[in-house]
């Protein structure tokens, strides 16, 4: 869900706000003491940290905690993503989630949880559970910051175009992530700590854990380092069409340099090695530079681009195809701006990924587009647009597709409409459309041969209490 969604959910039950429904306070702000003025983080952070600039209306600098349930029922038709099926399944969710945000002095601490289950009618199993977890804990000082971070989720589907109710990428999991303090877990982290999965065949579940530690210092009133690790696995817990598992670890540093009040330049070095654990003798590492560019306009705009070369080693027994080294483009775009009364974002993304569990590594190119407006007074719409396309570092010798195949495409679209009911509930219409396709037949997967449209329309109902002060 949008940090716009979680802002219209919680404005009716206890927020301050100004004319325009804007918080009239600051976000990521943190008092020395109770009676000190709060110290604001900055406008313009490093281009090449993990926390982006908001663009929506801030959160206040007060410790809360909010609980929720979240109830919802969809037809869809493709649960199985499987080609030609033309079956709809009812398919009800009920989910509980708790949000919490703690200031004191120099530490900011952010929990956010959903989970629940979902009930399919005519499909087996008929009873799947979704959970999502996200943390993150900030310790700043006078000139820099270090965060800890986690993301841990057992879904039945991919993260790329699932959400909540399963409906609409604008829905992602969890109730605007780790956002309104200032960090991005549950938006989703850019660059190489990106996303990782890019597609969903069936109804696998799988355990995805992303842990992150960074840290931002400054080193003058224009220049700035960062440094950032991460370690990230990926299970598929049933994996009945044997699908790969893989371990990431992840490391980037940073320079960053402000040319003027708006504008920056960054230089990134990175290093990932990808390790499949039920492929032994397979494994991947890759350095990547990238030179980024960034102008921002606080409140308004973000825009950032950035390429560079990305050097591959694949390091294989020789029953994986033996050793090679590959040089290809690493590159990042993106640009969010904030019209007056709707929210427009486009963003690019080209990098080495884990394989979505079909191949063991891919170069997977991602494009999304999201936007969120006011319709009336009381209705609000979002709708988000996403393409994937994956080709194979190596030889397609085990998972679920056969040699043949060494490409995927996966792209969604989805839009919703909600408004609140009373101070405490809210309404929401949604529809999503998603397809797969592969450039060879993957009937030995048993599941699909051959692009699998899918189409799930929703009705659903969110419950959120006034916020509880924890101050």
């Amino acid at each position: 869900m949008s940090i716009a969604m979680v802002v219209f959910m919680l404005a009716p039950i206890g927020w301050p706000q100004t004319g325009n429904g804007q918080n009239t306070q600051t976000v990521g702000t943190v008092p020395d003491s109770q009676s000190n003025p709060p110290q604001e983080m900055p406008q313009n952070p490093p281009l090449s940290g993990l926390d982006p600039p908001s663009l929506g209306p801030l959160f206040p600098t007060r410790s809360f905690f909010v609980p929720g349930a979240h109830v919802s029922e969809a037809l869809d038709t493709n649960v199985g993503q499987t080609s030609g099926n033309s079956a709809v399944n009812g398919v009800t969710r009920a989910l509980g989630s708790l949000m919490l945000q703690k200031v004191g002095g120099r530490y900011v601490t952010a929990l956010d949880y959903v989970g629940g289950v979902a009930f399919y009618t005519g499909f087996s199993p008929s009873v799947t559970q979704i959970q999502q977890f996200d943390a993150e804990q900030k310790i700043l000082w006078r000139t820099g910051a270090l965060t800890v971070r986690d993301r841990f989720s057992y879904l039945p589907e991919g993260s790329f175009g699932f959400g909540v109710y399963g409906e609409s990428g604008a829905y992602n999991l969890g109730l605007g992530g780790i956002g309104y303090v200032g960090g991005s877990l549950g938006q989703g982290l850019g660059g190489l700590f990106g996303l990782g999965e890019f597609a969903s065949l069936s109804q696998e579940p799988r355990i995805d854990n992303l842990s992150v530690v960074d840290v931002v210092q400054s080193l003058s009133a224009r220049s700035s380092i960062t440094v950032a690790g991460g370690y990230e696995i990926v299970h598929f817990t049933d994996n009945t069409a044997n699908f790969i598992d893989s371990n990431q670890i992840t490391a980037q540093v940073g320079y960053n340099y402000q040319l003027t009040r708006r504008s920056q330049i960054a230089v990134i070095y990175g290093f990932q090695d990808f390790q499949y654990p039920n492929i032994p003798g397979s494994s991947f590492d890759t350095q990547v530079i990238n030179v980024l560019y960034g102008y921002r306009i606080s409140g308004r705009m973000d825009f950032l681009v950035g390429a560079g070369p990305q050097f591959t080693s694949i390091n294989n027994s020789a029953a994986f195809g033996g050793s090679s080294n590959q040089v290809t483009l690493s590159a990042r775009a993106a640009l969010r701006y904030r019209f007056p009364r709707t929210l427009v974002g486009i963003y690019f993304d080209r990098y080495d990924s884990a394989g979505s569990g079909y191949f063991a590594g891919a170069v997977s190119n991602v494009v999304r587009f999201s936007v969120s407006r006011p319709l009336t007074r009381l209705w609000s719409a979002t709708a988000d647009i996403g393409y994937a396309h994956s080709s194979a570092l190596q030889p397609t010798l085990a998972g679920p597709l056969p040699p043949s195949t060494n490409t995927f495409q996966y792209v969604y679209a989805g839009a919703a409409v909600h408004r609140p009911l009373g101070r405490h509930f809210a309404l929401f219409f949604s529809y999503q459309f998603d397809d797969i396709w592969f450039n060879g037949s993957s009937c030995s997967a048993g599941t699909l041969c051959g692009s699998a449209p899918r189409n799930v329309a929703a009705v659903g109902l969110d419950w959120h209490p006034r916020p509880m002060r924890l101050d």
